[in-house]
């Protein structure tokens, strides 16, 4: 551009132009010391440490959020909420359905939950140091006559009503401190206190249970225990649990009987199949003087997906989540082998008693708010120490859980019962029940 205006200017001036150099002169290059690379970008600081779970908010949480009491719950990792269960259950018994439970009242109303939870996760991500939880579980209702210890804790509650359970009490449940070291193999979980047993597919809780009713397994073997459970993740696939309680359903009473609780847990990379072994191994003596039992137990649990579906209970609502197996259709098999010696048997007899069992879920997920349940259960209970009749129990169950918002869930439920020795059912080898119940969290 410049050598074009020297030549306009020499034109313009009446002088001849110089000539156009043919190329531009080369350009001269200067050594100069390499700068440093530009430094990489730093990694993003990491999140905040985060529950393994962290609490959907209910009712509470979310009336409570953006205030004072909820900030400053917030800031504490505290949650507080809980639901409420009623059920109807027709039944071709006159009076009780017993020994089917928990919904053992025939042709009655039962509110069968008031449930209370005060809850603080520990973390188990996003930090290498220590933290500390806990959990308080306080219920209210006719369940509290299946789970309240045999002796140790509001032990008044089954000798008020002449000796005889009430149909309403209380029952502090759960109630434990926590601690998780994130450092000890891939995570190591302490909990000191009363804690529900680490075994089996069904729940204590109403809304984690598959079925209204439970499980002749499930109901005649402990469901809570006091003293201290170590759970240690050992790699993705293998998980194991150790601890020493009081004993089976007792809470500090002279009924204490040191007993080791532990646990084997596999999950195969991908998560289609998971199988769990749990034992219960005390003296294995019932207590003749207290009337006390001590059972020993064996169970394993072993769960396959057949396929998984997208979860669009996530997207449409993370509250419309199933208690099954995140699976369009999955299966779950438990089997279970308990035995107590000096045990009494039906009959008024006392003897050495063995019961085992084998129950069959499955699972099936229609829509984010629609799922189905069957199960079929084989009991045996051969001296009747378990159930106070002797013989093998048939039960086939199914179940709908609907879910038409969140929060709140709908069970009906049908299911067979026959004991093929003896006369269980209020003087029938057989019961024939329809149940539904409501639960409403808040």
């Amino acid at each position: 551009m410049l050598d074009i205006v020297v030549i306009c200017a020499t034109l313009a001036l009446g002088q001849t132009a110089p000539p156009v150099p043919e190329s531009p002169p080369t350009p001269v290059e200067v050594a100069a010391p390499l700068l440093p690379p530009p430094p990489s970008l730093a990694a993003p600081p990491s999140a905040a440490p985060s529950a393994a779970a962290p609490p959907s908010r209910w009712l509470l949480m979310r009336a409570l959020q953006g205030s004072y009491y909820g900030s400053a719950l917030d800031t504490e990792r505290i949650a507080v909420s809980g639901w409420a269960e009623g059920s109807f259950t027709a039944s071709t018994a006159d009076d009780v359905n017993t020994p089917m439970t928990w919904n053992d009242q025939a042709n009655k109303f039962l509110l069968q939950q008031f449930w209370t939870r005060i809850d603080r996760p520990v973390v188990t991500s996003g930090t290498t140091t220590p933290t500390y939880g806990g959990r308080i579980d306080m219920i209210f209702g006719s369940d509290y006559r299946f789970t309240l210890p045999q002796r140790g804790l509001l032990f008044s509650q089954r000798t008020e009503n002449h000796g005889k359970f009430g149909l309403y009490g209380f029952d502090p449940i759960q109630f434990y401190g926590e601690a998780y070291f994130p450092t000890i193999g891939r995570g190591l979980d302490v909990k000191v206190g009363r804690f529900y047993s680490p075994y089996g597919v069904e729940s204590n809780e109403a809304i984690s249970t598959p079925l209204v009713s439970r499980s002749y397994t499930f109901n005649y073997d402990p469901f809570t225990h006091t003293g201290v459970l170590a759970t240690l993740t050992l790699t993705p696939a293998w998980t194991v649990q150790a601890g020493l309680v009081l004993g089976s359903d007792v809470f500090i009473s002279t009924a204490d009987n040191p007993t080791f609780i532990g646990s084997v847990q596999w999950t195969q990379p991908g998560g289609r199949n998971v199988v769990k072994t749990m034992t219960i191994l005390g003296s294995g003596q019932y207590n003749q003087g207290l009337m006390f039992n001590n059972v020993n137990m064996v169970d394993t649990v072993w769960t396959h997906l057949f396929g998984a579906i997208p979860n669009n209970a996530a997207t449409l609502h993370p509250e419309w989540a199933m208690p099954l197996p995140n699976s369009g259709l999955s299966y779950q098999l438990e089997t279970l082998f308990g035995w107590e010696a000096s045990a009494p048997l039906a009959g008024g007899r006392f003897g050495s008693a063995v019961w085992y069992s084998m129950v069959h879920y499955l699972n099936c997920q229609f829509t984010p708010r629609l799922a189905g349940v069957g199960r079929l259960e084989l009991f045996e209970d051969s001296q009747g120490q378990r159930t106070g009749f002797p013989g093998l129990y048939t039960a086939l169950s199914g179940c709908l859980i609907f879910k038409p918002l969140p929060g709140v869930i709908i069970r009906p439920e049908i299911r067979f019962d026959h004991n093929d020795e003896a006369k269980a059912f209020d003087g029938h080898h057989g019961l024939a029940t329809a149940t539904t119940d409501l639960i409403f969290r808040w």
